[in-house]
């Protein structure tokens, strides 16, 4: 019992941590679309964009495997290749 009461601690944690942010843009999007004038709220969206993609790449998590592997290969190009070229494909699939 003592590790379903642990388990559901965290998941409340955890999910919360995802779910609030989202319901605070929500709430937040109508001051933002009355308050800055289209040409700045572009530069908020176009941020949004590259969080998505930078979550692609940290969500894979490539950026440890690169650390981990890269003093250790002989040629470092080969593992920043491979890390790059599947994280391409990751976020081009996604699209």
């Amino acid at each position: 019992m003592h590790y379903l009461k642990k388990l559901a601690g965290q998941t409340a944690i955890y999910g919360l941590s995802s779910v609030v942010p989202r319901l605070l843009n929500y709430f937040l999007v109508p001051l933002y679309t009355r308050v800055f004038l289209p040409e700045e709220y572009g530069i908020v969206t176009e941020m949004y964009a590259y969080i998505g993609f930078l979550l692609v790449f940290l969500t894979f998590g490539m950026e440890t495997g690169y650390f981990r592997f890269a003093g250790k290969e002989k040629d470092d190009r080969t593992v920043y290749s491979t890390a790059f070229i599947v994280c391409l494909l990751q976020v081009l699939y996604s699209l």
